[in-house]
């Protein structure tokens, strides 16, 4: 039990080294990170169990876990809303990694689409950024932007698209915004044509703020990488498998890093506020949370309520979709909405500080 227990803390330990090594450096690292919370939760359980059986033992756990209490607060919490005061201005934002708002599910797309804009009707933001965002020119056939637009109170947008198929169809990502937008712009990747991020200035309240919507890369996992997972596989076919899956998070890995390196030093020379929504494909413990809650704050860190998961998918089944903001304003309000339309769940954030 001591030498599992020993395996438990090393691996705890390596999760916590992996959010300051970048995954260009010594990218198996990484899979510690994304193996926090099984780590955490093997060394509470040998707090408990050294407990009942020689208390000595416990306190190489409980010292391992209490040394990342920086990183427990980022992954779960127990906040409450804040009020918003006399004096200060407020902006209510939501992010969704969309998924095409469920083009290709072609039984349900129509009913899945018009049940997530009631959604976002309802939610009635400031601003919307959306990931995996679908726009066809075809006139009559799943209209979403036009739609959105008409229905929605932000009649300013931005768009960029990775790429468009036959037929005038289109895939990106988007913003629209209630304030009027004073600059648009993009951060370009160069590790993957099919992820960016792009950003507008909003004059808000009199005050500008830059908002970014990022949709870092994704590890791309493929339907037999997911019947591995799921326990679907033949014993003799688990290796490969397993060699297969590990090799796609380290591409992803990479990629993520140029990326998330590119949209931190666009953040740093903002000359206005920043707000910076999206689904950044890794969870609070990773290189991708620490390089940019260095520059920014976490919402959920601030409002939020457990543990906050946004991926519905199998793996990573993490927080993975974040609203981070300048260090003058503060989270008031978070939610993590239920829908289970896509494979995302919808974040909501209410942002206020004090008027320029």
């Amino acid at each position: 039990m001591l030498i599992v227990n020993a395996l438990a803390i090393v691996s705890l330990l390596l999760a916590y080294v992996s959010c300051h090594i970048s995954p260009s450096t010594i990218g198996y690292l990484a899979l510690f990170g994304l193996g926090y919370p099984f780590a955490l939760i093997a060394n509470l359980l040998f707090v408990v169990y050294w407990f009942f059986k020689k208390r000595k033992f416990l306190w190489f756990s409980l010292i391992t876990v209490v040394l990342g209490m920086g990183h427990l607060v980022d992954f779960i919490q127990f906040s409450s809303p804040h009020e918003k005061s006399s004096n200060e201005v407020s902006l209510k934002v939501m992010t969704w990694n969309v998924h095409l708002f469920n083009l290709y599910d072609k039984k349900k797309r129509y009913q899945k689409r018009d049940q997530m804009f009631e959604i976002l009707r309802k939610e009635a933001a400031d601003v919307y950024c959306f990931q995996e965002f679908y726009h066809t020119d075809k006139e009559n056939y799943f209209t979403t932007k036009d739609s959105l637009l008409k229905m929605l109170p932000t009649k300013f947008h931005h768009e960029r698209y990775t790429h468009a198929v036959k037929g005038n169809q289109y895939f990106g990502v988007a913003i629209f915004s209630k304030y009027p937008i004073l600059k648009k712009g993009y951060v370009p990747f160069t590790s993957d044509v099919n992820n960016f991020c792009i950003y507008v200035d909003l004059k808000v309240h009199g005050d500008t703020v830059r908002v970014y919507n990022a949709h870092f890369q994704s590890i791309r996992f493929q339907p037999e990488d997911y019947a591995l997972m799921d326990g679907n596989t033949k014993e003799e076919e688990i290796e490969t498998g397993g060699k297969r899956i590990a090799k796609r998070l380290l591409i992803a890995f990479d990629k993520r890093e140029e990326q998330v390196e590119r949209v931190a030093t666009s953040i740093k020379e903002s000359p206005y506020p920043v707000v910076l929504c999206g689904d950044f494909n890794d969870p609070p413990v990773s290189y991708t949370y620490e390089t940019l809650t260095d520059l920014l704050e976490d919402s959920f860190a601030e409002a939020g309520s457990g543990v906050g998961n946004t991926y519905i998918g199998v793996f990573p089944s993490f927080r993975i979709d974040y609203i981070m903001h300048a260090a003058k304003m503060r989270a008031t309000k978070y939610a993590t909405l239920p829908s289970k339309l896509t494979d995302h769940h919808p974040v909501v954030v209410e942002l206020a500080w004090e008027k320029d």
